[in-house]
């Protein structure tokens, strides 16, 4: 009796994570055709009520894992959730109804803590729909598997072990459509931004005869970044979808003429063409949230002079379709070079970017060009954006930075000459010199540069080394920004200014 109540309550929990799996996968799929994926509810209104002391380590320790990491926290959740109501379902003595509630719990949880945490995050009417249709579809697939193995002996391995490969194959379907999903969503553009950056770089870079061969320096970071290859960093699980037909963009506050534009009226105005290196403040020493892109929109400088701006105003705040908020000054949001973009790489901005609009602004870290761009209101005092109030720099600028892209940790050296490379960036100040170390910073080598897109852009550049031995060798590079200032050697981590110091490198030589 003992062992039949054990296997019962073993097929109850595989019934569970069967069906709560097919509910996850269908809130999924439905996500992928822009109805808010319920489930990323909840981890939002985790992410708002997250306090600042600890989410400052978490993000300094997971970098962009930390949100990935939470989503899936959030999917296992889900899935041990309906694998207790599949065990309930299962015991003879309990009703339909309490069923049904404890499977369609977690998604009433989720719209209920979205609203009350997360509400200007969150696209409620498109969360509600999402997790009534996976609450449903759960339910309906726990109803059914119930009824499908309650005539099965409960003794039956065969049935056990089919339910397991119906768990499994459940999962890695999931899984797949998640990847699959994703990659469907980037290979487009992946394969147009090829074209288009190979066009750019023809109309837009003339080599010199004097410039080293960066094209054959495998494992070199493009100039530009295809759109697929650009980081994103955002304070939101759930991106915001919009529709343009409703959208407006909004500038008021401390001004003498407010006004809306439609997107078509923005459209219409004059535009300009920015090459632009966008650069993330919690990026590392070395790290990779960084990226170069073109991009076309409108001066915000000349929609403040349209509205005109009143006496005392201080800050310019951009506030985002997804309730996000951040400010610059307005002596920055006047700079010619600061922008509000509609085009990406000659692209409509993708979602992921900020679609249908987004600021981008120079010399400052990426938290403040600000994404899904839908109000700028002028203010008299000091505003404190998302990132200021949990500690992060009010001003945000760009720290000079140099990584290094080749050779690598490994390197098979059959004698000669190997090239060292890689990127250097400091905002709108430029890059003057980059220099190389190959004994610990001991000595240090001027390095070439190849001419950089433009003077918001990134700069790269290359250095030969003949390496006196096998064995370990440790690599140094450091960078002098356009003013003449070398970077600072001291080792900082991004929390609250950005990262500083050089990036170092240890690199095994090994004869091949």
């Amino acid at each position: 009796m003992v062992n039949a109540s054990l296997r019962d309550a073993r097929t109850g929990l595989l019934l569970g994570l069967l069906a709560s799996s097919f509910g996850l996968l269908v809130s999924f799929v439905l996500g992928w055709q822009g109805v808010s994926f319920a489930p990323a509810s909840a981890g939002q209104a985790f992410i708002e009520l997250l306090p600042g002391f600890i989410a400052i380590p978490l993000i300094e320790l997971l970098h962009e894992w930390a949100k990935r990491l939470l989503e899936i926290a959030v999917v296992i959740l889900f899935l041990a959730a309906g694998a207790f109501a599949g065990r309930v379902a299962v015991d003879a003595r309990r009703g339909a109804g309490l069923v049904a509630a404890l499977a369609a719990g977690p998604w009433a949880l989720t719209v209920a803590l979205g609203s009350i945490f997360a509400g200007g995050k969150v696209d409620l009417a498109g969360t509600l729909l999402n997790a009534s249709l996976g609450a449903l579809a759960q339910v309906a697939a726990l109803a059914w598997l119930s009824s499908s193995t309650a005539e099965l002996a409960p003794s039956s391995a065969s049935r056990r072990r089919a339910l397991v490969r119906v768990a499994a194959v459940a999962a890695t379907i999931a899984g797949a459509s998640a990847l699959f999903g994703s990659g469907l969503r980037t290979l487009g553009t992946r394969l147009g931004d090829v074209a288009f950056v190979a066009r750019t770089l023809k109309l837009r870079v003339d080599p010199t005869p004097e410039e080293p061969p960066f094209a054959r320096i495998a494992g070199l970071t493009p100039r530009l970044t295809p759109t697929a290859d650009h980081y994103t960093v955002d304070s939101a699980l759930l991106k915001p979808a919009v529709d343009i037909a409703q959208w407006t963009l909004e500038v008021k506050g401390a001004v003498e003429r407010p006004f809306t534009l439609t997107y078509a009226e923005l459209l219409d105005l004059a535009a300009v063409e920015q090459l632009h290196t966008l650069a993330c403040i919690s990026n590392q020493i070395g790290g990779s949230l960084s990226g170069t892109s073109l991009w076309t929109g409108v001066p915000l400088g000349d929609l403040l002079a349209r509205a005109g701006m009143k006496a005392g105003a201080f800050d310019v705040v951009l506030r985002s379709v997804d309730g996000y908020a951040d400010s610059i000054l307005l002596a920055k949001a006047l700079e010619p070079q600061t922008v509000v973009a509609y085009l990406m790489n000659g692209r409509t901005i993708p979602q992921d970017h900020g679609y249908p609009v987004r600021v981008l602004v120079p010399n400052i870290y990426g938290m403040k060009n600000v994404k899904w761009l839908r109000a700028i209101e002028v203010v008299t005092f000091d505003f404190k954006g998302y990132w200021m109030e949990r500690g992060w720099s009010d001003l945000a600028l760009v720290n000079t930075a140099v990584r290094i892209d080749v050779p690598g940790r490994t390197l098979k050296w059959d004698g000669r000459e190997v090239t060292i490379a890689g990127i250097a960036l400091a905002g709108s100040r430029g890059i003057s010199q980059v220099e190389v170390s190959f004994d610990g910073a001991a000595s240090w080598q001027v390095a070439t540069f190849e001419p950089a897109l433009g003077p918001l852009t990134w700069r790269r550049w290359a250095i030969a080394w003949t390496p006196r031995s096998v064995g370990t060798h440790n690599l140094a590079a450091r960078a002098t920004d356009g003013t003449g200032q070398l970077q600072t050697a001291v080792r900082r981590e991004p929390f609250p200014d950005g990262a500083t110091g050089y990036d170092r490198m240890d690199v095994s030589v090994q004869r091949g």
